[in-house]
């Protein structure tokens, strides 16, 4: 009773009121751009990506939400290593998930390693700034954003990475059924992409928490975004079941995968921080 008493404080309502302004307009931009992209036209892509950046802007300009707690700050000395693991992550998660998916049949690499590296870093280095944009739009909207003004409603950090992913995972629905974006059923994909998501909003937002930035996470989405790309524009491997063997949230060896990194970060947890019930949310910056 005396939480949700606070909750509908004077204070919270404001930020409950601005949290639901930015989800609502950066879902129906994201819905605007899926229909444009669903008539032909690439530029729905932009509509879509770019969505919780437009609408990050118009919340803290306009709406009276600030910056202080939009973890601008790189923190780098102190938190190098959150730097370190978002630059590593994806060039690991990504070969030893395809190595899995190989021994057990899932994929097929279709040229040898000295044939497609050099024109996989080619591809990477093409999707690289693009990708990085378009993980910065995200970023600040997610772990920008929606973190820390869930946090400055007093909801612990589990329930609200998972809150967020939840959220997070819905504003990619345009984008799934405008496109040719899987192949799998959906009563089966996005259950499965749901489940994909909310475990990177529990390894994206532990590090948004860690770390004190939103930049590791901006590092992160981008170099996966680059790399998966580089990976699935360049014809270097073919899924002979895309269910089992895709590399794409939604499919079953990477969402166990993410699922496995997201525990080992949770046990680890205390590690950098308070634990549960007792941290002081996410840090203005």
């Amino acid at each position: 009773v005396y939480f949700l008493g606070s909750l509908f404080s004077r204070e919270n309502k404001k930020i409950i009121r601005n949290i639901f302004i930015f989800y609502a307009g950066a879902l129906l931009l994201a819905i605007a751009g899926g229909l444009v992209m669903a008539s032909g036209e690439e530029a729905g892509g932009l509509l879509f990506v770019f969505s919780p950046l437009v609408m990050v802007l118009i919340v803290r300009f306009l709406l009276g939400d600030g910056w202080k707690d939009a973890g601008l700050r790189l923190n780098f000395k102190k938190h190098w290593g959150w730097y370190l693991f978002a630059l590593l992550f994806y060039p690991l998660v990504f070969p030893i998930v395809i190595a899995i998916n190989v021994l057990l049949g899932f994929t097929t690499v279709t040229m040898t390693v000295s044939e497609f590296l050099p024109l996989l870093l080619a591809a990477f280095a093409v999707q690289l700034l693009p990708r990085m944009l378009f993980a910065l739009s995200e970023e600040w909207g997610w772990r920008g954003y929606m973190e820390p003004r869930f946090a400055l409603l007093g909801v612990p950090d589990i329930r609200r990475h998972l809150l967020v992913g939840v959220l997070w995972g819905l504003w990619h629905f345009p984008l799934i059924f405008s496109t040719d974006y899987t192949t799998i059923p959906y009563l089966i994909f996005l259950p499965l992409f749901m489940i994909s998501i909310i475990f990177l909003a529990i390894i994206f937002g532990q590090m948004r928490e860690a770390g004190d930035s939103v930049w590791p996470p901006v590092l992160m989405h981008g170099m996966g975004n680059a790399l998966g790309f580089a990976l699935l524009e360049g014809n270097f491997i073919t899924f002979n079941n895309e269910l089992l063997g895709n590399i794409v949230p939604g499919c079953i060896t990477i969402t166990l995968m993410y699922g496995l990194i997201a525990v080992l970060i949770l046990r680890r947890r205390h590690l950098y921080q308070l634990p549960e019930g007792e941290e002081t949310a996410v840090t203005p910056s």
